[in-house]
């Protein structure tokens, strides 16, 4: 083989390897965040946490008593770390998911050499 092939062969094989990486690690993080996102924003239309805050020191009901005022507080303030909670689970799965596809090529070439 000359030399002008060997060049060629190598580079084509970096460039294989820069298109695999491109491709396995950023796209796909690129598609997990979305996921996450979109998933999020539909959890939000369920769980109205947005909203909870917004209302989240008014009264109950819109009941202007004392009552009203202390029971909007203790239902809001639990809708919130509910809502919280469920997010932190869905986000915390989500990144295992990606990290499980992040390390499914080291596992294999691992295995492979093993």
């Amino acid at each position: 083989m000359n030399r002008f092939s060997l060049f060629y062969l190598i580079s084509s094989a970096l460039k294989r390897i820069k298109i695999f990486l491109k491709d396995w690690y950023v796209n796909s993080f690129v598609a997990f965040w979305d996921f996450l996102l979109k998933t999020l924003n539909r959890l939000d239309k369920t769980l109205a946490i947005k909203v909870t805050f917004r209302h989240w020191l008014e009264p109950l009901y819109q009941d202007r008593t004392i009552v009203g005022y202390i029971l909007g507080f203790i239902f809001r303030t639990l809708r919130i770390a509910i809502a919280a909670v469920i997010y932190l689970v869905v986000a915390a799965f989500v990144f295992f998911c990606y990290f499980v596809w992040a390390m499914t090529p080291f596992f294999l070439l691992v295995k492979s050499i093993a």
